[in-house]
């Protein structure tokens, strides 16, 4: 918050904030804050406090100080998803409820988390100086790390709607879906999975951090391309039939000291995650080179920053192309627009290809956009076609 919640003025609309929370009915709030905590807990007693995965509660000694703080639920940290010991004391020691998040595609030990919920925190801040608007470069590492080795999408710490039991038999009887960004048919699709403890198809579509992809062509498991609707698009797919017995490993394993002399995770990703082998280097490709932009300084105008190399195949833009094409990416959520712009640009560039081109023009990112985007973002993105007219308007039905 900016150390903004000890500021006189602005305490005090933080208190007419929670008063308003209480005075609607809310029955709880998740918190990260401690000293918000301890503010809700003396001033606001009837609200129930959740404490937020963003918190890293990742021990059984910071779990009973986030009780004693007055907590009444905790969502501890995704890292201990998999330690099953660590849980299960955890949830012993403390009369709060432990309730894991389930949906969370994020890198295992990622080293971006915190720095990631830094950015995400200021940028959401409606008074924050860059309104917030801010490069995602931590999306972009992530994203590259995992179509590039998919032995890290099997590593994230997600849990299988099949293997709810097992957290069950240790006494934690309550989960948490994320995605109140998605839409209420990804939603509803995730809360059925996990309900009926069961799901035969590509679990990127119900598990965050992978929807942000692209187009595959070549499906591995044709019964899976009749599942995979708009907002899944992906060069990714876990094929969850596939990892039946996967979780018996970690009720004994070390991950967090034996990572590296251990294979596990490896032989399971060979056996159930599959990669589009054209699509996803390229995408990688991309990525790399914005992140290159980014890290050389180029992206920032910088003067001394190295030159960027030439490629043969590189791609020109139509000007008005170009300059519609910026101005589309920022109908994106300010946290999305870095990966947008890489993955909607390849796509355009894809596009071109086929026609024989090396110029990209309109036609190829009219497509891009509507291949590309999410479901979620779909109407926005088509309403702003529209509005330079690119596309009909009998094509947003």
């Amino acid at each position: 918050m900016s150390n903004m919640e000890y500021e006189p003025n602005y305490h005090r609309k933080l208190i007419e904030h929670l008063q308003w929370i209480s005075d609607i009915g809310s029955d709880y709030v998740i918190v990260t804050i401690p000293f918000l905590i301890q503010i809700i807990k003396e001033q606001f007693p009837n609200l129930k406090i959740r404490v937020s995965t963003i918190a890293h509660v990742n021990s059984v000694n910071r779990a009973k100080f986030y009780e004693s703080l007055g907590a009444d639920e905790i969502t501890p940290s995704i890292m201990i998803n998999r330690d099953f010991k660590t849980l299960k004391n955890m949830q012993k020691a403390v009369k709060c409820k432990i309730v894991p998040l389930l949906t969370d595609g994020c890198l295992y030990q990622c080293p971006f988390r915190y720095y990631h919920y830094n950015l995400l925190g200021h940028s959401s801040q409606g008074d924050h100086q860059l309104g917030g608007n801010y490069i995602d470069s931590c999306i972009l590492n992530c994203s590259a790390i995992k179509f590039s080795n998919k032995t890290e999408v099997i590593k994230a710490r997600w849990i299988r709607p099949e293997d709810l039991s097992h957290y069950e038999e240790i006494g934690i009887d309550t989960f948490k879906i994320a995605g109140r960004r998605m839409s209420s048919e990804w939603i509803t699709r995730a809360v059925k999975a996990f309900s009926s403890r069961k799901y035969e198809g590509n679990l990127v579509d119900i598990i965050q951090g992978f929807t942000m992809s692209i187009g595959i062509e070549n499906d591995p498991h044709g019964k899976f391309q009749q599942a995979v609707d708009k907002e899944s698009k992906s060069k990714l797919i876990i094929d969850n039939t596939k990892l039946d017995g996967f979780i018996e490993f970690f009720k004994t394993q070390d991950c967090i000291s034996m990572c590296d002399e251990c294979n596990y995770c490896e032989k399971w990703a060979e056996k159930a995650v599959f990669l589009d082998k054209e699509q996803a280097p390229k995408y990688v490709e991309s990525i790399q080179d914005y992140l290159d932009d980014l890290v050389t300084s180029r992206e920032f105008g910088v003067d001394t920053a190295k030159p960027k190399e030439k490629k043969e195949d590189e791609f020109k833009w139509d000007s008005e192309t170009a300059q519609i094409f910026d101005k589309l990416i920022k109908l994106s959520p300010p946290q999305f627009q870095s990966i947008a712009k890489v993955v909607i640009a390849s796509l355009a560039e894809e596009k071109a290809k086929k026609r024989e081109s090396s110029m990209i023009e309109n036609e190829d990112i009219i497509e891009a956009f509507i291949e590309g985007t999410p479901e979620p973002f779909q109407l926005d993105m088509r309403e702003g076609l529209q509005k330079y007219g690119l596309i009909k308007e009998e094509l947003n039905n």
